[in-house]
């Protein structure tokens, strides 16, 4: 877990796939945001896929959404980074906002973006994929993997942002 900039990012690395739980919590009346001080991380049991959860003491409210190495439809094609849903709590947030992104790694642990997709305030379902990128095959190998970003409101609160990354995929692109 690491605090940049007031925000709590919790990330996992486990297997290929990254599941994301994000928690509204439901605060008193007037109450919109919730502290980075308030969330927490705990890991998937063992054997699972990873998974960053934000929760305090009040009544949560939460989706998962899971991400997926960045990947190629055909050989020598585009290179896209993709997740989906896969649950919601009962009650489901009002609505859910879903980023993901196709990260190049620069040099020393930095990652920028190449490609992004945006889902906008909607609802918490579907699957996302940002807009490919063209490969040259120069013969140099790239690094790159897919990172998701979720939020979730409820009755006018939001949760914080939790955000994931899949492992990496090294490709001549």
């Amino acid at each position: 877990m690491r605090v940049v900039g007031g925000a709590t990012r919790v990330r996992f690395f486990l297997g290929g796939k990254v599941k994301a739980r994000f928690v509204v919590p439901l605060l008193a009346a007037g109450a919109l945001l919730v502290p980075a001080a308030t969330a927490s991380a705990a890991a998937a049991p063992s054997g699972s896929t990873g998974r960053a959860v934000a929760r305090t003491a009040a009544f949560p409210v939460w989706c998962t959404f899971q991400g997926e190495k960045p990947f190629q439809v055909t050989h020598g094609g585009p290179l896209y980074a993709q997740g989906h849903y896969t649950g919601c709590s009962t009650p489901a947030p009002d609505q859910c906002r879903v980023q993901v992104d196709l990260q190049e790694y620069v040099r020393d642990g930095y990652w920028r973006a190449v490609k992004h997709k945006d889902s906008g305030w909607t609802n918490c379902s579907g699957r996302y994929t940002t807009p490919g990128l063209t490969c040259v095959h120069d013969g140099e190998k790239e690094t790159y993997n897919t990172q998701v970003t979720l939020q979730v409101e409820y009755h006018g609160r939001f949760s914080e942002p939790g955000i994931a990354d899949t492992h990496n995929t090294v490709i001549d692109c």
